[in-house]
């Protein structure tokens, strides 16, 4: 085969590193975000009921003397069972978070064994002060939270790759962005491109977050004990939430999949944003 006829040099696909470094990328920022997020805790209480708990936490369960006062009003508001094989159960957790304000919660779960042999439960959590009564803040701080941090995590990783000419994964992965993938010196992306490539990444992830944000804010919201056991007795209240997020997440995994995976069968060094903006991510010399 002659020079004239043999095929184009093309970049390699780098998808395992990629992948690596986008993995490494959403640990360093998860953990300077927890960072802010119990400082934002830590400075307004009354955000600290609502914050979420991080994803470095620990949860224990324990038994619970069904006499306090918390777990009498529940079984007291807890509609009544008929027929035999029904046990009630009430347990106290406490869940720590990595530099996260300490939760804890009063549950208690019902159980009841059916005509065909098949068990079916039922439970309600109450959140506690630390004075053990029951508080109820709204699910909005938490996807208020959750959503702040997730644009944030687009705008970290791209003023990082601006000042500094890497995201610590690609360093840490020896990538670079580029606009000529095969250049000898490949020329870096101008400030702007950086800004839009790192959004247009992460727009379904965005998207699925600002819709459950919309799904909280329809959500029916309890406001004393008697209120949240009477939501057990609610037909399709909780259930219509759940298959809505449901729904949105299974739809966002095959976007995702469109967005992310799918290209590197077609493309070589490029992802679907990475062609909007003519990007390519290649070897560092």
């Amino acid at each position: 085969m002659t020079d004239q006829t043999a095929a184009p040099q093309r970049p390699p696909r780098l998808f395992l590193r990629r992948l690596a470094a986008l993995l490494v990328d959403f640990l360093i920022f998860g953990i300077l975000a927890t960072f802010a997020v119990g400082a934002l805790a830590l400075a307004s209480p009354g955000l600290r009921d609502g914050v979420a708990s991080s994803f470095f936490h620990t949860r224990v369960c324990q038994p619970a003397d069904r006499s306090l006062p918390v777990f009498a009003e529940i079984e007291q508001n807890w509609p009544g069972t008929e027929g035999d094989g029904t046990t009630m159960s009430a347990q106290s957790c406490t869940v720590d978070s990595f530099f996260l304000p300490q939760k804890r919660l009063a549950m208690v779960t019902e159980s009841r064994t059916g005509e065909n042999g098949g068990t079916f439960t039922r439970s309600v959590s109450i959140q506690l002060d630390g004075n053990g009564d029951p508080v109820f803040p709204s699910p909005l701080i938490e996807r208020a939270v959750s959503s702040l941090q997730l644009l944030a995590f687009p705008l970290a990783l791209a003023l990082s790759t601006i000042f500094l000419g890497w995201t610590p994964g690609k360093r840490l992965m020896a990538l670079r962005v580029t606009t000529d993938a095969l250049a000898r010196d490949p020329p870096p992306l101008s400030p702007g491109k950086t800004v839009t490539r790192e959004y247009l990444k992460f727009w379904p992830l965005i998207a699925n977050n600002l819709f459950q944000f919309v799904i909280a804010a329809n959500a029916p919201k309890p406001a004393s004990v008697s209120e949240a056991v009477a939501m057990l007795e609610t037909v399709g209240t909780d259930q219509r939430a759940i298959a809505d997020i449901l729904v949105l997440n299974a739809a966002t995994l095959l976007v995702l999949f469109v967005w992310w995976v799918w290209p590197f069968a077609l493309w070589r060094g490029r992802m679907l944003y990475d062609g909007f903006i003519r990007a390519y991510v290649v070897l560092r010399n």
